[in-house]
């Protein structure tokens, strides 16, 4: 056990505890009370969820404890939602699940995931947002369960569907909440959060209705060294795979200086993915930034690829006929690239 300034906490927890007691107001309250659970026996944690703490003033921030994909360990999560509508009580929202990527050296010192302008950019449409902290993260903590393989002999397609467990047990959990649609969800990722978004794609669950990719991928900086990739054969046939049966309308995002993801990697990724059958709508943005890897990390971002995301979930909400678990028996969309013009923002 750890002890950090009398608070008790586990083993796995405590590290990313730390982070959050070291955030204000909000989730000082929430850590206090999780710690009681996780501190009272070993499976109390996992076998507790739902919300922790008082709703904070940015978009309703709360503390989440969810199942994850294996059986006694539980995930951290930040909700995010709308306001309350007084002139429709009981409202239900549709679900955004914003998926993290990954970091091997700070994995287990990352504070819980945020992303304040991807998550306001959804609640200010009217989406609950949910971003889970995957297994072997932050105040999750424990073993990183999704990295299967080496750089040498990597193997992404299942690292992939590890980490896309998660990301279903926190579909099924949270669209069995009175707040939240039963359908209609959003499943958006970043970096390896991405590439698991795309793997929750090939399971073409019924609650859920496109996928949104933000320069997802895994092994990218092989061996430190920018765009470099441990294993993109081994990427692409993944891609591929996962193609071969998702369905799902999915929306790419990746920019001309993404140095983890380049767009010569991005389009051979989708074509690999289009011709397994699967469904993609795929953006090359201008250079953005000093690294177009963090496209989605600042408002700036949302006169890049905002209009195109905006364009891509008003068709699919517009159509009955594109929800998961009901797909339109028509060919798979053909790769589409284009360039979203930027309006001279800079970070």
């Amino acid at each position: 056990m750890a002890f950090l300034k009398g608070i008790c906490v586990s083993r796995d927890a405590g590290d990313g505890l730390r982070i959050l007691v070291e955030r204000t107001g909000l989730f000082l309250i929430a850590v206090i009370g999780l710690t009681a659970l996780v501190c009272g026996t070993a499976s109390a944690a996992d076998n507790t969820y739902g919300g922790f703490g008082p709703e904070g003033p940015r978009m309703r921030e709360q503390l989440w404890i969810l199942p994850s994909g294996e059986p006694g360990r539980s995930l951290r999560a930040t909700l995010f939602r709308p306001a309350e509508d007084p002139k429709a009580p009981g409202k239900q929202f549709p679900l955004v699940v914003i998926n993290h990527g990954t970091d091997e050296s700070t994995r287990l010192a990352v504070s819980m995931p945020v992303y304040y302008w991807l998550s306001r950019w959804f609640v200010e449409r009217g989406y609950a947002v949910i971003l889970p902290q995957r297994r072997g993260h932050g105040a999750t903590g424990g073993q990183l369960s999704e990295a299967v393989g080496t750089c040498a002999n990597p193997n992404h397609y299942e690292s992939g569907n590890i980490a896309a467990d998660d990301i279903v047990a926190t579909i099924n959990y949270m669209t069995a909440q009175p707040f939240i649609a039963k359908r209609g969800a959003i499943v958006a990722g970043i970096s390896t959060g991405g590439w698991a978004s795309l793997a929750v794609a090939a399971r073409n669950l019924p609650q859920v209705q496109a996928i949104v990719n933000f320069a997802g991928g895994r092994g990218g900086h092989a061996y430190g060294q920018p765009n470099a990739i441990c294993g993109e054969s081994d990427l692409l046939s993944a891609a591929h795979f996962y193609g071969e049966t998702a369905r799902e309308p999915t929306i790419w995002f990746y920019s001309e200086n993404d140095s983890y993801f380049g767009p010569n990697l991005a389009v051979k990724l989708a074509h690999a993915w289009s011709s397994g059958g699967g469904n993609v709508e795929e953006h090359i943005l201008p250079p953005y930034g000093s690294d177009g890897h963090t496209i989605a990390d600042d408002r700036q971002g949302w006169d890049i690829w905002g209009a195109s995301l905006d364009h891509f979930l008003t068709t699919v909400r517009g159509s009955e006929m594109l929800v998961a678990g009901e797909p339109a028996e028509q060919p798979a969309t053909a790769l589409a690239t284009s360039a979203i013009a930027t309006t001279g923002a800079t970070r």
